[in-house]
């Protein structure tokens, strides 16, 4: 019985201590007087508790507030301390990696990037390495500071395992991820899907961070989403819930259609930006991007517009029925496709309407290429077991 005392008592203390650091970063400055009211906790803990968080080193005291209109000792400032510690993260793509160093705050301090294709597996890992070090060195943050890793990665990610179970952007299967990591870096590592961890990152500091209920849709190379219910991540039975990339939204295509890259759905092979490219290259028998496609598109070029035309068709259909399932709040499109949204915005707005019981706001996220490096932190944030709760 003394035992569960105990560990019932350490419980407490550890969920007080999260209250009050989070009720420091939602109403900085505050004072010790404002947060017992604000928590209902009493002063003596409350006062406990904040010293040993100055202690630690989590918030500070900043000069002092104004006094009561009765008088009397003026209350000390507490504010949280972004620079506390930082976290790494890192957005591990089919075309390029991108990997940063960011506060406690997602303030990405700075970043580094390199093509994917010019390394592999466990030389991939040492250049990731290589510019952890050199971005440490160029912050002048000692390594001690770093509490850990977030990493997304394209294709299904067992995170528990810490093992990409399949990758067809990265040619990997049942890899091993975490391992060949934690070989490098000594401190604490998770690893999911690379959107699931953008969906959590606009949840945190992006377009969704007013909603609990959110999808995030991204059109690059193939197609991928993150859904977020309730304010949770949903990685589904096996880790592969929200592989939009796989609907079927054309019966008689899908018929007789032929994945764009081995491994990858129908909806990425007509709508993704590889699949874009290919087919755009094939009919003006020249090499074709998905971005220079969508520009021969605005221009109105009659040979281009039905396989941009069905790209959209098909992917707005996709969102309709992800609208009509999960009433989502808000979904938010990422990806290098999204760069040329203004271009079919309109069209894409106006099938999903067509085809969904009421209205849901579709928007372009906000974010560019720190998009995966704030998601990868969020997903540290989450995974680990800090008091700091995002």
């Amino acid at each position: 019985m003394k035992k569960v005392q105990k560990g019932n008592a350490a419980y407490i203390k550890n969920m007080n201590k999260k209250l009050v650091l989070g009720s420091i970063r939602a109403n900085q400055p505050t004072s010790r007087v404002d947060i017992s009211k604000r928590l209902n906790i009493s002063k003596p803990t409350v006062s406990a508790l904040v010293d040993q968080l100055i202690e630690e080193g989590w918030i500070y005291e900043t000069g002092s507030g104004e006094s009561t209109s009765v008088g009397g000792r003026k209350p000390v400032h507490l504010v949280f301390n972004p620079d506390f510690a930082y976290i790494v993260g890192v957005d591990i793509g089919g075309t390029n990696v991108v990997s940063g160093i960011a506060n406690l705050d997602g303030e990405i301090c700075t970043y580094r990037e390199f093509p994917t294709t010019d390394f592999k597996d466990q030389q991939l890992f040492r250049r990731i390495k290589d510019d952890v070090q050199a971005m440490l060195e160029e912050l002048n943050i000692d390594g001690d500071k770093v509490l850990g890793m977030g990493v997304g990665v394209p294709g299904i990610a067992n995170c528990e395992k810490g093992i990409v179970v399949e990758s067809p952007a990265l040619q990997w299967r049942s890899f091993p991820i975490k391992d060949r990591l934690q070989e490098l870096f000594s401190f604490p590592i998770y690893i999911d899907n690379d959107v699931n961890i953008n969906v959590l990152g606009e949840h945190w500091k992006g377009a969704g961070s007013r909603h609990s209920n959110l999808i995030y849709v991204a059109i690059g190379t193939g197609v991928g989403s993150g859904i977020l219910l309730n304010g949770q991540l949903y990685r589904g039975s096996n880790y592969s819930a929200g592989e939009i990339g796989y609907m079927v939204t054309d019966r008689q295509h899908a018929a007789n259609y032929h994945p764009v890259y081995e491994g990858y759905g129908f909806l990425e092979s007509v709508a993704g930006g590889s699949s874009i490219g290919t087919q755009v290259s094939k009919l003006l028998g020249k090499p074709v991007s998905a971005k220079e496609a969508f520009q021969l598109y605005q221009q109105g070029d009659k040979q281009v517009g039905p396989i941009i035309d069905t790209a959209i068709e098909n992917l707005a259909l996709a969102i309709a029925n992800y609208a009509s399932l999960f009433d989502p709040e808000i979904i938010i499109l990422g990806g290098g496709v999204t760069n040329s949204y203004p271009v079919f915005e309109q069209k894409l707005k106006g099938i999903i309407k067509r085809f969904t019981p009421q209205d849901c706001e579709v928007v372009p996220t906000t974010f560019g290429k720190e998009a995966g490096i704030i998601g990868a932190v969020a997903l540290f944030l989450k995974e680990n077991d800090l008091i700091l709760d995002i």
